[in-house]
Order: structure tokens, then sequence, then C-alpha cells
């Protein structure tokens, strides 16, 4: 160990000082952000690092050596993924709130059987 160099460590009986450590907590009642994620499949070699290393776990694999979106509705649009990706075949879009409207109202009308076969509108 360098001897200019002092290790603290905390004891059992000691705790941190709540008001010092930001709470993560959603207090103000804002939605948090979301994003829209897409996979250029030819592009993915299939590593795997977005699955292991996504801090929502959007990503699982195909069964066939390749990633997939499996929870779209998960993404903060944090681009860990996009930013990580050796083969650039991710991309991530920050969804607007008025973005966010219409996807869910989408999704109540998919839910509902109202939308035509295949989504086309």
């Amino acid at each position: 160990m360098c001897p200019s160099v002092e290790v603290i460590t905390m004891s059992t009986e000691e705790t941190a000082d709540s008001s010092a450590v930001p709470v993560s907590k959603k207090e103000s009642g804002a939605p948090r952000p979301r994003g829209h994620v897409s996979i250029f499949g030819t592009w993915c070699k299939g590593c795997g690092i977005c699955i292991e290393f996504c801090p929502q776990k959007v990503f699982e694999s195909n069964g066939q050596g390749r990633t997939k979106v499996v929870h779209p509705e998960r993404c903060t649009a944090c681009m860990w993924c996009s930013t990580h990706c050796p083969d650039m075949a991710i991309t991530v879009h920050r969804l607007e709130p008025e973005e966010l409207e219409e996807l869910e109202r989408l999704a109540e009308l998919a839910q509902e059987g109202v939308l035509p076969v295949g989504g086309g509108l």
C-alpha cells in the first residue's frame, strides 16, 4: 500500500449520513425518461454486452446468438447500449412527452383490438 494513501473504512455501527446521498426516488411525480431502441440485426455479432450490462434489462438473446429487444417499455434512454456496442448496431431515440402520450394511446387501441392487423394506420 502507498504510504501517502489513508484508507478509511466504516465500522458496522456507523451508517452513512442519508442527507449526503441523493435519493433516487421520484418525489416530484415527474415521469421517468423513455427511449425507443432499435437493433440493426445484420450489424450485431451477438457479443451480449448489451444484454449483460443494460441497467433496465431491455434485451435478451434471440436463441440464435443475436440480441433482441424484449422489454422496450423499460428503456430510459440512458444510451449505455448504443455507446458501448462495438458494432454500432444499437440506436436509442429519447422519446418526448408527446411521443409517449401517442404510444400509450396506440397501446390502448391495440389492447382493445381497434388497430388494423399489421399495425398499419
